[in-house]
């Protein structure tokens, strides 16, 4: 029988009509966005799984640029010690033309002229090395945090105590493991030893009777020394951009399985929710 004060059965009627509404418009809302949870209320552990997930890939990506444009600016410094390489060479081959005798001090001047136009190219090209602003061969104190930058004493791959690095940010977090230090000492004639290059001098290198106490250094020597340096930056900057390329795939292959967690997590069951 009814209650004279409450029509229970309609009360009843419109409470599962809210429900089935309710459980309608959920469906509806799953259909159309394609997402199994859609807000905190959804499944709030899960929700809240998903957006650290979808972070996380953000933040990967970010990382994934910072190593690309870390391999450009060493690809930059690379391309630019190829073209000093290069004059080296030419230096190289001018020194030993004029260690030969059959030529005179006239003709060693000669030869100065165009070793001393090749070393300020080589000044040149490493000062207008930039990325960014930013002389990467230089030694100004903007480059890289200030780290140690004499080519004498540098070691690829080695930071020393009180050296600060130039820091390459390639992960998505603030580990020690998401940093990259490098260190590019600063590269001109004058830290390769070339700056007081005479070939003029090249015929005294090797008399031990002289009674001149100056030290001659054999430019070949110095040129030698100069060139295996250029090769050690080199490889230095090679392998550190093989790392990086290597931390892009990692990135990549992460951000994958990241997203197919969140797939997993938020996609909704169009069978189902039909």
């Amino acid at each position: 029988m009814s209650s004279v004060l409450f029509n229970i059965p309609s009360m009843i009627s419109q409470s599962k009509l809210r429900l089935h509404n309710k459980a309608v418009s959920g469906a509806l809302e799953k259909l159309s966005t394609g997402n199994r949870v859609n807000s905190s209320k959804d499944d709030p552990t899960k929700y809240y799984e998903a957006s650290n997930a979808k972070s996380n890939v953000r933040n990967n990506e970010r990382a994934k640029q910072n190593a690309h444009e870390s391999a450009a600016m060493l690809q930059i410094a690379e391309g630019a010690c190829n073209e000093i390489h290069s004059i080296l060479q030419r230096i190289r081959e001018l020194c030993v033309q004029a260690s030969s005798d059959t030529l005179t001090s006239t003709e060693r001047e000669y030869l100065n002229i165009e070793v001393s136009g090749l070393l300020e190219e080589v000044d040149r090209i490493a000062a207008g090395t930039t990325y960014n602003s930013k002389q990467i061969f230089g030694n100004r104190g903007d480059s890289f945090s200030d780290e140690q930058r004499d080519l004498s004493t540098w070691k690829p791959f080695s930071v020393e105590d009180g050296t600060r690095a130039g820091i390459l940010h390639i992960g998505r977090s603030n580990l020690s493991s998401d940093e990259m230090k490098i260190t590019i000492p600063e590269l001109s004639a004058k830290s390769m030893g070339l700056d007081t290059l005479d070939l003029k001098l090249i015929n005294r290198v090797g008399n031990d009777d002289s009674d001149d106490d100056n030290v001659v250094i054999n430019p070949i020597d110095a040129l030698d020394a100069a060139i295996n340096s250029l090769s050690t930056i080199r490889s230095y900057m090679g392998s550190l951009v093989n790392r990086l390329d290597y931390q892009v795939e990692d990135l990549d292959n992460t951000n994958i399985n990241l997203n197919n967690h969140v797939s997993k997590i938020r996609d909704a069951d169009f069978a189902k929710e039909s």
